[in-house]
């Protein structure tokens, strides 16, 4: 039985972001997708953007969440900001663009330099473990996690993820036996919904049953006792 890596995204909120309808309003997508969570992994490798190497494309990812999401809407607007021309102007100049047009040196997203209205929605108060398998870089993930080269963070540098992140290391079966916290405060079993990839399409949800424990104190006592963490070494 292989070992996979796990890693837990929870926290006030969180954005996974989906198709754009337009350039200023996003929706974010219901689960992590398989793109977003293979940033995250390249951010903690220490990649950058354009460095992202071909074998992250062959990591699996399963998504299992605990507990429920709400939508919540962000609605703001962006105005030009007085005096920045002759900045961007520089700057534009000193990476080799023309800067002669208009549209390159304004600042708000619709480059007409007037009110930008800007639309997202994101989740909040949701709960999700993500299970990391990838034949022959067990190891080299595993480090990576425990000790981001990277901040990480959950679709925005806003949205950092709670303590813990890190869990462990384990077989592949813990998705669907490591504890949920009972909303009861009492033990019994608890309902927990499988996301499952399949080329990168999210494949229809299965529910499946676990066991519960009565607080976080009582959670971190068992998936310290079911998974393997690793301590980091810094020289």
């Amino acid at each position: 039985m292989n070992d996979s890596i796990y890693i837990r995204l929870a926290g006030p909120l969180q954005s996974w972001a989906g198709a754009a309808v337009t350039g200023n309003i996003v929706r974010t997508e219901e689960v992590p997708s398989p793109r977003s969570l293979r940033g995250l992994l390249a951010g903690a490798l220490g990649y950058r953007r354009d460095e992202v190497p071909e074998w992250l494309e062959s990591v699996h990812f399963t998504v299992r969440q605990d507990r429920r999401a709400t939508f919540v809407d962000d609605f703001h607007t962006i105005n030009q900001r007085t005096g920045e021309e002759k900045f961007r102007r520089r700057l534009l100049l000193a990476q080799g663009m023309k800067a002669g047009s208009a549209k390159n040196l304004v600042f708000t997203p619709d480059a007409q330099g007037g009110t930008s209205i800007v639309n997202r929605t994101y989740l909040a108060d949701t709960e999700f473990i993500v299970r990391i398998t990838a034949e022959g870089r067990t190891e080299e993930i595993d480090r990576a996690l425990r000790s981001p080269r990277f901040s990480t963070y959950m679709g925005r540098k806003a949205f950092p993820a709670v303590f813990p992140f890190y869990l462990g290391v384990g077989n592949s079966e813990l998705i669907y036996q490591l504890p949920a916290i009972s909303s009861h405060g009492d033990q019994g079993k608890a309902r927990v919904t499988i996301h499952e990839f399949v080329q990168n399409h999210l494949m229809a949800p299965s529910v499946k049953e676990v066991p519960t424990v009565p607080d976080r104190q009582a959670w971190l006592k068992a998936v310290g006792r079911d998974l393997k963490r690793r301590k980091t070494v810094t020289t």
